[in-house]
């Protein structure tokens, strides 16, 4: 995990961030900062080096609604290999009295496992 030192979120016509995660999504991306990730935009990774590249994550987000609880979930996916390297995935729960609290509360919970995952 220590090689790793830049992060893009996969956005294309084939993704586009879950409907649930809109209003969530400049959250979604600090969560990214809090860790020693630079975010790059996937328009620039043509611009990274060969070397640089080798170092990237795409990144993936997910959410899952349930009734009881929403769990958000962020896979970071070797750049050049497409292999999975890690899934941050953390749940919260207000027992049903409020989905956006849940979301909120999950999306607190994987950014401070970001951030366990890829230490400053």
């Amino acid at each position: 995990m220590s090689r790793y030192e830049y992060a893009s979120i996969i956005n294309n016509d084939t993704y586009h961030i879950p409907a649930q995660l809109m209003e969530y999504e400049i959250q979604l991306f600090d969560a990214i900062e809090s860790s020693r990730l630079k975010l790059v935009n996937d328009i620039r990774i043509g611009e990274l080096s060969p070397n640089q590249q080798s170092k990237l994550l795409m990144v993936k987000y997910g959410v899952d609604i349930l009734e009881e609880e929403s769990v958000v979930t962020v896979n970071f996916i070797d750049y050049l290999t497409g292999r999975p390297i890690a899934s941050c995935r953390r749940a919260y729960t207000t027992l049903g009295f409020s989905v956006s609290a849940d979301i909120r509360g999950a999306i607190k919970r994987v950014a401070k496992q970001i951030a366990e995952t890829f230490p400053k």
